[in-house]
């Protein structure tokens, strides 16, 4: 059973190559996009940010740390998008709102990144390393899978609605299509799992390196 759903998603893979190309370079032009946009602050937007990542430090030091509201916030935040996806890639607006998602979400990590790096120096560069990346390893995958499936569905029901082809299992499509999304799913709250209770150890024995 494994090889068959192995040989199913490699399958799923190769049909849909340009697509998943797509989708990673739209990524990497978010992560672009907001790595650029830290030039254009000024420093009152600068100093906000760095009173709440200071915060945060202290924060991640004190008794209001929790790794299950990491958890929980981490699964509510990234299913937002995944659900945002898997509904949109059915309804046939897929094609303009699913880019845009994944656009955002580099965006949000090129910025994120680009900002540590930036005010910090070498500490941000660590901090990247050992509180974003592990988690991101995992998510960013399973989100640019989710994209491309649903990027995948969408052009695949309005090549049909044009073709006006019947006769179509259009039930065993959805089943294939949210079982696809399901699979990259688990990969996602795996990395849920590492933000919430792998990345703040890592965070703590950095401080006190730094310390």
């Amino acid at each position: 059973m494994p090889n068959k759903v192995k040989r199913w998603l490699f399958k799923q893979f190769q049909d849909n190559f340009i697509i998943y190309f797509l989708i990673i370079i739209i990524f990497a032009i978010g992560i672009v996009i907001g790595s650029i946009t830290i030039k254009i602050l000024d420093f009152n937007q600068k100093n906000d940010i760095m009173i709440f990542l200071n915060s945060f430090f202290k924060t991640m030091d004190g008794n209001d740390f929790s790794n299950t509201s990491i958890l929980k916030q981490s699964l509510i935040d990234n299913f937002k998008t995944v659900g945002i996806m898997w509904i949109t890639g059915m309804i046939f607006i897929g094609i303009p709102i699913i880019p845009t998602s994944i656009l955002f979400r580099g965006f949000a990590l090129g910025f994120t990144v680009g900002f540590l790096v930036h005010e910090y120096g070498l500490e941000g560069f660590l901090f990247s390393t050992l509180g974003i990346l592990p988690q991101n390893l995992l998510i960013i995958p399973g989100i640019i899978s989710i994209a491309s499936i649903g990027m995948a569905y969408s052009i695949d029901r309005i090549k049909m609605r044009k073709a006006r082809v019947k006769h179509v299992n259009a039930f065993g499509k959805i089943v294939d299509y949210t079982i696809l999304i399901s699979i990259f799913s688990i990969i996602i709250v795996l990395g849920c799992f590492i933000e919430a209770y792998i990345s703040p150890i890592f965070l703590r024995l950095l401080k006190d390196y730094l310390n």
